[in-house]
């Protein structure tokens, strides 16, 4: 830094070409060059981080002058208009002399006057006309003959909600309006601003916000339906904008004032016109009309406010008090009611448009507030005989919930877990679904949620089908799901409401397929295992193998006990042993998963099993083939049709009928022990 020369650079005759032309002349070899440029490059960082440094401190001062400035600027004009007032006064005065003469002065006066008006409505147009230059697509201005500026500045706008900064904001308050305009980053020309809204000053309401985190010196617009939050640099600018919103809102509450006794001004001479000639002054009646109170006669306002805060259970109750009111003698025939009544007929639409977007999931709906958010839109929307419309959107309300729910349940572990949790979600959901709709609903109303829950079971059991009812799924797995689903539905039934039909209906084709499927597979299975069999005993090599296989074959119903030799050995094929866990197990799982109207599959299914099966013996003379026949059609069959009968109550048909095909002895049906009559006397 030493070898640059800062003053240099302060020169006025400071010539950059020439500068660097010494620079290179002087500098021997790249590298002191190189060095050269590295401090000029510091060098003018430093500088830059300097002139920032200085921008930063002095900005609030810059910021502090403008709105003294336009503070001054206001001051100003009120004091203009002020002296314009007294010129008036001075002019009346005299015209009200008592010589009854004009003097030179008067005249001179008055010209003053008109000249200073002039001047004044010319500068007042001037302003509007340097506003509309600065703002794009900004309104007309001068439509309004008497519009004003009051003040404007920069401020920030807050997010309501979560507190954090949008966007820079320039503002316009005028005596009628509020005109919001946004800062355009790359402009180009006379055009700084661009127009966003205006709101009116009738329906602007400007509420303190109190210092709370990093938002301080601010505060909140409220101008239906937006809600505006805005941010001052300091408490005295904050303190302007709210005194000239006071002043904004004296001004029109004063317009309107003047115009109400103008109105009655013109309207009590033509009254007085209509009176009867006939009547003296003292017969003329001078009806007493009961001024409305206070609370009455600002119900429009108070209701805007009401909405705006969200405070939707007040707003109905004002006016249902408030109609209450004008059905009362007292004010029936007041002449302001049906003024006020079209007013509030007008805000109860608002309020309604505003309870249906409210329950409208496609608009943002959160179901983080769960379905009690909603009870209370619910609740006013039947209060003005809208149930149909509530009852619409607040299923709608309930099927997103239920969707989100489900759709949060991950897919971790196995399929048989994941189906037991979504069960346990869907249903919760639904049961907190149904009682929410019992308590806002009356009971004419249950069927329609009949028809949605049925609606959003079959929704969800298209997922999950989708998802079990795979070639890769084992039928005991299948049967696993099913059952969690069908224990969920019952208990849900505890709450009055029976989906168990709707649920099996779902479930019949799949399960048909599944059964059909795992048959397929079976009978091919089986054909290559008899023709690969060799037709030995199967070794299990170890006591605790054999004890495994006969506790698993116990489970099924058969006891081999009596086929175990030489202790790790077992008397039977391995094709035997395979086939007969095989039918057992699509009996055991089939006769839990199926319901009565499946049966004749499941039926069919097994006769298929136990058909293939005992056509591929009969080609096989071999003895010890013919051995595991016997197995099959003494042991295996028998304990099929007595479990069989068991768990259904009756005969499989099928099977009886295949089993005396081959010779197997049926066991006949129990006698019953209900005495017969030897005669009808007693029937």
């Amino acid at each position: 830094m030493s070898d640059v020369n800062m003053e240099k650079f302060a020169m006025p005759d400071f010539v950059p070409d020439r500068y660097v032309k010494e620079l290179a002349r002087s500098c021997v070899g790249g590298e002191e060059l190189q060095q050269q440029k590295e401090n000029i490059q510091t060098l003018s960082e430093e500088t830059a981080s300097a002139l920032k440094k200085n921008v930063y401190e002095n900005h609030m001062q810059f910021i502090e002058t403008a709105t003294e400035i336009s503070h001054l600027e206001t001051e100003m004009y009120k004091l203009s208009h002020l002296l314009s007032e007294q010129r008036t006064v001075l002019t009346t005065l005299s015209h009200a002399s008592i010589l009854g003469n004009e003097n030179a002065l008067s005249r001179e006066s008055l010209d003053n006057h008109d000249v200073e008006a002039e001047r004044a409505e010319e500068q007042r147009k001037n302003k509007l006309n340097l506003i509309t230059e600065k703002v794009e697509g900004c309104m007309n201005l001068l439509d309004v003959p008497d519009r004003t500026l009051l003040h404007d500045g920069d401020l920030l706008e807050i997010d309501a909600e979560e507190n954090t900064a949008l966007q820079r904001m320039h503002v316009y308050l005028f005596n009628d309006c509020l005109m919001l305009t946004s800062w355009i980053s790359n402009r180009r020309g006379p055009m700084r601003y661009k127009f966003q809204i205006s709101y009116p000053i009738s329906t602007l309401a400007v509420v303190n916000v109190r210092d709370l985190g990093t938002v301080k010196q601010a505060f909140k617009v409220l101008a239906f339906p937006d809600t505006r939050v805005f941010q001052c640099n300091s408490i005295a600018v904050k303190k302007d904008w709210l005194d000239k919103f006071d002043v904004a809102k004296k001004m029109y509450i004063e317009k309107e004032n003047s115009k109400q006794k103008k109105k009655e001004g013109q309207e009590k001479p033509r009254l007085e016109s209509l009176e009867s000639p006939s009547l003296s002054v003292e017969e003329l009646p001078s009806p007493q009309i009961t001024p409305l109170p206070e609370w009455l006669a600002d119900v429009t306002e108070e209701l805007d406010v009401l909405i705006v805060e969200r405070h939707f259970q007040k707003t109905y109750e004002l006016m249902v008090s408030a109609q209450k009111a004008f059905n009362t003698e007292e004010f029936k025939t007041h002449p302001q009611k049906a003024e006020i009544m079209k007013r509030i007929d007008q805000k109860q639409k608002v309020l309604i448009e505003i309870l249906l977007k409210e329950l409208d999931v496609t608009h943002n709906w959160s179901p983080r507030g769960g379905l009690q958010s909603s009870r209370q839109p619910v609740m006013i929307l039947n209060k003005f005989n809208m149930t149909s419309q509530a009852c619409e959107l607040f299923l709608a309300v309930c099927s997103h919930t239920v969707k989100v729910h489900v759709k949060g349940v991950q897919l971790e572990g196995s399929i048989n877990t994941y189906v037991k949790q979504v069960g346990e979600v869907f249903f919760c959901s639904l049961s907190d679904a149904l009682t929410e709709f019992i308590t806002l609903f009356p009971k004419n109303k249950v069927s329609a949620f009949i028809v949605w829950a049925s609606m959003q079971l079959r929704i969800l059991m298209s997922q999950i089908i989708k998802q079990v009812f795979t070639p890769q799924c084992a039928l005991d797995s299948v049967l696993e799901c099913v059952e969690s689903l069908r224990e969920q539905c019952t208990l849900f039934c505890e709450f009055g409401l029976d989906l168990r039909f709707q649920m099996n209906s779902c479930l019949r084709t799949p399960i048909i397929k599944a059964l059909k499927e795992y048959k397929e597979k079976i009978v091919d299975s089986m054909k290559s295992k008899v023709s690969e069999d060799k037709w030995t005993p199967v070794n299990m090599h170890t006591k605790p193998g054999v004890n495994k296989f006969l506790s698993q074959m116990e489970n099924l119903g058969l006891i081999l006990a009596k086929f175990i030799i030489n202790e790790t050995w077992v008397d039977l094929s391995s094709s035997t042993i395979w086939f007969a866990q095989s039918v057992i197990t699509v009996q055991k799982v089939g006769l839990n998963l199926v319901t009565k109207d499946m049966m004749d599959v499941l039926d069919e299914c097994i006769h298929a099993i136990f058909n293939s099966r005992l056509k591929l013996s009969l080609g096989n003379d071999s003895s010890y083939a013919q051995k595991n026949f016997q197995f099959i059609l003494d042991t295996v069959m028998p304990l099929m049709l007595r479990l069989y009968k068991e768990e259904v109550g009756y005969d499989n048909e099928k099977l009886v009928t295949l089993a005396k095909k081959f010779g197997v002895t049926v066991a006949p049906p129990k006698k019953s022990n209900i005495t017969k009559y030897t005669s009808n006397e007693y029937l």
